[in-house]
């Protein structure tokens, strides 16, 4: 693996202070089960625990490690996990607060930079579900590409994607039909290297 792949850009090398510039790793949280972390770096999949400093530092949820984060970590050969020393600075974020007599932001994904928000063109097409997945994506930093499948089961194509146009100014809109491989290549600007993209879907919506 090399750090580009994983998602790694500029923005990130900028917000390194000094003392993180020689003699420390970088890692990208993948998984996070009670207090160890499994990160993505230049050698593979390790597994984490936060350092002592900056656990007693934290004074939030926030202030822990994330799904999406890159971290500062040290890893020496001998030792069974990495130490995660510093949480670069967060380009997105999506969160939610959780349930308790506190409350407290809980993030649940971070550095973010393209969100698919996946509609389909049959019975389950709904400009109101659309509108609420624009408002969380716009909330947490990222942007949203709206992509609207199914589009050989729609007779009414381009009245759906005036549709959403409406409520959606600015956002770019995708036709196309998975199905046929039909409109696929309107996807490639977004899938660069350096980039991290999500998707977001009605269906997994019904699921729940």
């Amino acid at each position: 693996m090399n750090l580009e792949s994983l998602g790694w850009s500029c923005f990130f090398a900028n917000s390194l202070e000094s003392q993180w510039q020689e003699g420390y790793a970088f890692g990208r949280v993948a998984l996070e089960h009670k207090n160890t972390y499994i990160l993505y770096t230049e050698q593979g999949e390790i597994s984490a625990e936060v350092a002592g400093k900056l656990r007693y530092r934290a004074l939030q949820r926030q202030d822990f490690p994330a799904v999406g984060d890159w971290v500062v970590i040290s890893h020496t050969e001998g030792q069974t996990r990495a130490i995660i020393h510093a949480i670069l600075l967060r380009k997105s974020k999506f969160s939610r607060k959780t349930v308790g007599i506190k409350t407290e932001e809980q993030i649940i994904a971070t550095n973010i930079d393209t969100v698919f928000l996946i509609s389909g063109l049959d019975g389950n097409f709904n400009l109101r579900r659309i509108e609420r997945y624009l408002v969380l994506v716009w909330e947490s930093g990222a942007n949203p590409v709206i992509v609207l499948n199914k589009a050989d089961l729609c007779t009414e194509v381009e009245e759906c994607r005036q549709a959403v146009e409406s409520i959606a100014f600015g956002v770019p809109i995708i036709v196309l039909s998975a199905l046929n491989k039909q409109g696929l290549e309107a996807l490639n600007p977004y899938l660069s290297k350096g980039k991290t993209i999500v998707l977001l879907g009605s269906r997994s919506e019904e699921r729940r």
